[in-house]
């Protein structure tokens, strides 16, 4: 038995980036001065002109970094194993405030038993959890969806997935600590020959969005998918 935990370098979700225009503008100052004059003398006019104004706006940034050194890879995965977590961590990094979401595609394929080992049938197959480590933990709902395998997949692979995972239902900013994720994977002791040497594989993808002129759906709890509504998009 195979299981790559892989994890994808975060990607960056970017919205247009709006800001109040602050314009300024030089006053004039007016003089007024009286003077005496004899007849035939040459009158001057007093005059300002303000100094040259300039004007530069700058866009905001939704920026994500990740670090991947917790990813793992594990053969051999016997029945009964339960294995200490992969972890990924992403950090975010942006000027802007943003909603930060997590995809999971999970791929596996069947090996010489006939079974692929996810997801799970009747208490056999392989397990899987993803976690984080926030200050209330979140634990995600992995509920995934079949879909095309992206890219070239094993021959025989199967895909799973999970989109748009809402990590924090308030917006996060570049003062928010790093949320590592941890995966964990496991095969209930009661999993028989039909799932000899199937392999699997996890791929996590964190994303973040600008949370400004957004409204975040009021259905929209952390750990469960956060779909696109009126007035609030992932990309």
């Amino acid at each position: 038995m195979t299981t790559n935990l892989e994890h994808r370098d975060a990607r960056v979700g970017f919205g247009p980036a709006r800001r109040r225009l602050a314009l300024w503008a030089g006053g004039a100052a007016v003089v007024v001065a009286t003077a005496s004059f004899a007849a035939g003398a040459t009158l001057g006019l007093f005059s300002s002109t303000p100094a040259q104004e300039s004007n530069s706006f700058t866009a905001g940034t939704v920026t994500l970094s990740s670090d991947a050194t917790g990813a793992c890879s594990v053969t051999d995965l016997m029945p009964g194993d339960s294995l200490t977590p992969c972890t990924f961590a992403a950090t975010y990094t942006g000027s802007a405030s943003a909603y930060l979401g997590l995809d999971v595609l999970v791929r596996t394929q069947a090996g010489p038993g006939g079974s692929p080992a996810y997801p799970m049938s009747a208490g056999q197959g392989i397990s899987l959890a993803i976690t984080d480590n926030q200050a209330t933990p979140i634990t995600y709902t992995v509920a995934p969806s079949a879909v095309a395998c992206p890219g070239t997949p094993p021959a025989g692979s199967v895909c799973y997935s999970a989109s748009n995972l809402l990590v924090k239902a308030a917006a996060i900013t570049s003062a928010t600590p790093a949320v590592t994720f941890s995966t964990t994977v496991g095969m209930p002791a009661a999993t028989g020959n039909a799932y000899q040497g199937a392999a699997t594989q996890v791929f996590l993808t964190a994303h973040a969005v600008q949370a400004k002129n957004q409204t975040l759906p009021g259905s929209c709890t952390a750990g469960a998918a956060c779909p696109a509504a009126a007035g609030f998009s992932w990309s």
